[in-house]
């Protein structure tokens, strides 16, 4: 039987591309953000391009005590969530969007960073 409510998954692999940083929102909760890099290569004629896609993730505090997951630049990372939109005003009196992923899985491909 077909429901209604609809769907709001997404699947992604691809490396870290900015340093991890804790953010505590307006509720007290506490996530990991950084931006993950996906590449793909795309026909364009007789040629192949490479594409970067860039994605805000974020991760709750208790997917980051689980495993004492410890993230780092260039790390690759199979991520799945949702897709949450949020929104501000600017200096210009302009409302914004943000369109960031709130992962509910993560699994690291690639050892830790080395922190040399």
């Amino acid at each position: 039987m077909l429901s209604n409510t609809g769907i709001n998954k997404i699947i992604l692999l691809g490396q870290i591309y900015q340093e991890p940083q804790l953010d505590t929102v307006a509720d007290k909760q506490k996530f990991l953000c950084f931006t993950l890099v996906t590449n793909e290569v795309i026909k364009k004629g007789h040629d192949n391009v490479e594409h970067k896609e860039y994605h805000n993730i974020k991760i709750p505090e208790k997917l980051i005590t689980q495993d004492t997951l410890y993230l780092g630049l260039g790390q690759t990372l199979y991520i799945e969530g949702k897709i949450q939109t949020t929104s501000f005003i600017d200096d210009k009196h302009i409302k914004r969007y943000n369109l960031e992923i709130l992962a509910n899985k993560i699994d690291v491909l690639s050892p830790e960073p080395s922190t040399a």
